[in-house]
């Protein structure tokens, strides 16, 4: 199997799911991934993301990260919390700010206050020089609205855990930035055709493997804890969707992975 890289997980919240450590969680990995990418998006697991991402690699997997507050929890954002998201971007193997952006699935979302804090953001990370990892989940119209004031051909963002539209994604395909897709265990599922019908329309170079872990483990694990190991359940599907074989894919989107972090 060609190697593969988790672009986009929580190494923390996986460990609070099953009570181990971080040591034999990568020990148990199989398949095991050539890197993850390990995502710190509240102000309360920053200190527990610079610690893990210090180690660099464990087991032989090598260990990236970002840091950024997300829109669930955008009350929290605030000039300490971007003071240590501005130094963790220091950090050798930190490669993004995020995940930010937007969200309006539950009730009684501030959406004023989700622009206000991802709007932010977006200036902490354009100064910084680094890509974006964004999460934005039925608010397309405002995200794009967004995404057309900070357009230009410098931009790269990783829009993670892909749940929009084609038409959407047609749309952040024709501004000037270098954008792509993340999809998880969600393309797998009975119900998300529409999820599917997306990654049938989005350019293979622009799709990346990540399974958002321990969220959404792909089928035939859904409901258990999802880990990076479970990375080649997903190609599988995405392979089906292109049209092409699994190791292509995986091949595919080990190159846009390079393309998008750099590694």
């Amino acid at each position: 199997m060609p190697p593969f890289v988790d672009t986009h997980c929580h190494i923390d919240t996986i460990l609070e799911r099953t009570g181990g450590s971080a040591e034999l969680l990568f020990e148990q990995m199989d398949p095991a991934p050539e890197a993850i990418v390990h995502v710190a998006c509240d102000p309360n697991d920053f200190s527990w993301g610079k610690e893990f991402l210090s180690k660099k690699t464990l087991n032989g997997i090598k260990l990236y990260g970002a840091f950024g507050v997300h829109p669930l929890v955008a009350e929290k954002f605030c000039e300490q919390a971007e003071v240590e998201i501005i130094e963790n971007l220091k950090l050798p193997n930190v490669l993004a700010l995020g995940e930010i952006g937007l969200d309006y699935h539950y009730e009684k979302y501030n959406a004023d206050l989700q622009k206000k804090v991802f709007l932010r953001q977006l200036e902490v990370g354009l100064k910084a020089g680094l890509p974006f990892v964004f999460h934005l989940r039925e608010a397309e119209d405002d995200a794009f609205e967004i995404l057309q004031q900070i357009d230009g051909k410098n931009i790269k963002a990783h829009i993670h855990c892909y749940t929009g539209t084609a038409g959407f994604a047609e749309r952040v395909l024709s501004l000037k930035g270098n954008y792509f897709f993340g999809f998880t265990g969600a393309v797998t599922f009975d119900k998300t055709a529409t999820i599917r019908e997306a990654a049938a329309t989005i350019p293979i170079n622009k799709i990346l493997l990540e399974t958002d872990a321990p969220y959404l483990a792909p089928v035939p694990f859904r409901g258990k804890t999802c880990t990076p190991a479970m990375i080649p359940g997903i190609a599988e599907v995405l392979a089906d969707i292109k049209k092409v074989s699994v190791d292509e894919l995986l091949k595919v989107c080990r190159r846009n992975t390079e393309d998008m972090y750099g590694f």
